[in-house]
């Protein structure tokens, strides 16, 4: 027999509150364009905010976030997930945001990033014009030499688009 009582996730050995909120807004975001980039969870019991930064590779629409927030909202208070009130922002991550996922590289072919990476387990930084995609593996980064270098994703340690003014 159904019940509208809010059922309770038990979460996985090591899973903090942020993955769940993640399954969650990935799960409400699987029928649209948007991908989760990243989930943060501040504050104490009662007084939480709850912050998911979702885009899209055409970018992400005031009217796709409020859709996925509405959705998310729901599931949320359905799974009772956070306890006690909390805040819930759904935004795009916005320019000052680090890119972390592989999909945010995409739209941003030809901007300025300022990379750092892992190569021969030495850390290297430059910046130059993200020029091309290898699939999910890795971007290819021209630099003001002319040289132009890989990196697999896997080595990437931040990326940051460096903005014009």
């Amino acid at each position: 027999m159904p019940t509208d009582a809010p059922t309770t996730t038990t979460p996985a050995p090591g899973e903090t509150l942020a993955d769940q909120v993640r399954a969650l807004a990935e799960e409400a975001a699987a029928d649209t364009d948007l991908f989760v980039v990243e989930v943060e969870v501040r504050g104490h019991q009662g007084s939480r905010v709850v912050a998911v930064y979702a885009d899209s590779e055409a970018g992400a629409g005031a009217d796709d976030l409020a859709a996925l927030s509405r959705s998310l909202a729901f599931a949320l208070d359905t799974e009772d997930l956070v306890k006690g009130r909390y805040r819930l922002d759904v935004s795009s991550p916005g320019a000052d945001r680090p890119l972390t996922y592989p999909g945010q590289f995409r739209k941003h072919v030809g901007r300025t990033l300022a990379v750092e990476f892992t190569e021969a387990g030495e850390t290297r930084s430059l910046t130059g014009s993200l020029t091309g995609l290898g699939g999910d593996r890795l971007f290819e980064i021209q630099t003001a030499d002319g040289s132009t270098i890989s990196v697999l994703f896997a080595d990437l340690i931040s990326a940051k688009v460096v903005l014009p003014w």
